[in-house]
């Protein structure tokens, strides 16, 4: 296994988005794919695209039909799940010193945190 990988594996993806993805070749596998997850949670829509092998990524949140929110970005430091009973989140490290926080539950939320990776 390529040890550049995100750490986040289709499991985690699939535990948290609870979906299959669209993938852009259907007859290949993770982590060699690029794979699409669409939710809508009341008026709020998310788009999170990834390829794994590449750490490319990509997140829209649309409100009401109107973006909100994009994010494009290659070669992240990583994406991580992080389980807990009533806090699922994706973590997406785009360098050591800024993080995005994703939630899906109760309604989509991103957040952003700046800062020294040990302040936290």
């Amino acid at each position: 296994m390529s040890t550049n990988l995100i750490s986040a594996t289709e499991l985690d993806l699939l535990t948290f988005f609870e979906m299959e993805p669209i993938r852009t070749d259907p007859d290949v596998e993770w982590p060699y794919n690029d794979f699409l997850y669409e939710i809508q949670c009341g008026d709020k829509h998310l788009a999170f695209s990834v390829a794994p092998s590449y750490k490319d990524l990509s997140i829209k949140i649309q409100s009401g039909g109107t973006p909100v929110f994009e994010l494009v970005a290659m070669d992240v430091s990583d994406v991580r799940y992080h389980g807990e009973k009533s806090d699922e989140r994706l973590e997406i490290v785009i360098s050591g010193r800024e993080r995005l926080w994703l939630r899906i539950k109760p309604s989509i939320s991103i957040s952003q945190f700046l800062g020294r990776e040990d302040a936290r």
